[in-house]
C-alpha cells in the first residue's frame, strides 16, 4: 500500500517529500467491497484506538481482525476523539477517501467494480485469498 506523500523541506531549503503516517491509500491494491453502505457503530470509548479494516475481508467488520495477512494490506489505527458522537458512519466498500469514515464513494462503486474485475489480467484461483488489482474474493 502506497500512502501519499507530504510536502516538506529539507536543511538547504530544497524542497523533499516525505510520508504522512496517519493517512490511507491502498494505491494500486484494490480492496474487496465489504458492503455497499456504511456501518453505523455507537458506543465507542473516547481516546481508545481502533483497527479499522481495509482489505475488506475481516469477518469482525468494520474492525480488522488480521485477515489481509499475506496480502499487503494493513488495518487503519484510529484514535476515537475525546469528544466521541454518539453514531459514526464507517466506511463499508473500503474505498473512502476520508477513512474510516463513509464519503459516499460506495453509490457508483459497483459498476465500477464489476468493470474493474471483467478487465483484471489477473488469475483468480480458489487459493487466492483476495485479488489486490480488483478486490475479487473466493467464494468460501
Amino acid at each position: 500500500m502506497s500512502e501519499p506523500a507530504v510536502e516538506g523541506t529539507s536543511g538547504d531549503g530544497e524542497k523533499k517529500e516525505k510520508k504522512n503516517e496517519s493517512s490511507y491509500e491502498y494505491g494500486s491494491c484494490c480492496p474487496h467491497v465489504a458492503q455497499y453502505g456504511p456501518y453505523t457503530v455507537e458506543g465507542l470509548e473516547s481516546g481508545k484506538t481502533l483497527k479499522w479494516c481495509t482489505c475488506g475481508l475481516s469477518k469482525t467488520q468494520p474492525w480488522c481482525d488480521g485477515s489481509h495477512k499475506p496480502s499487503p494490506f494493513r488495518s487503519y489505527k484510529w484514535k476515537v476523539p475525546d469528544r466521541p458522537q454518539k453514531l459514526y458512519t464507517l466506511c463499508g466498500c473500503k474505498h473512502t477517501k476520508n477513512p474510516p469514515f463513509c464519503d459516499g464513494t460506495h453509490v457508483n462503486l459497483p459498476a465500477v467494480v464489476e468493470e474493474r474485475q471483467k478487465k483484471c489480467k489477473s488469475a483468480h484461483e480458489e487459493i487466492t485469498k483476495i485479488c489486490t488489482g480488483c478486490g475479487w474474493i473466493p467464494s468460501w
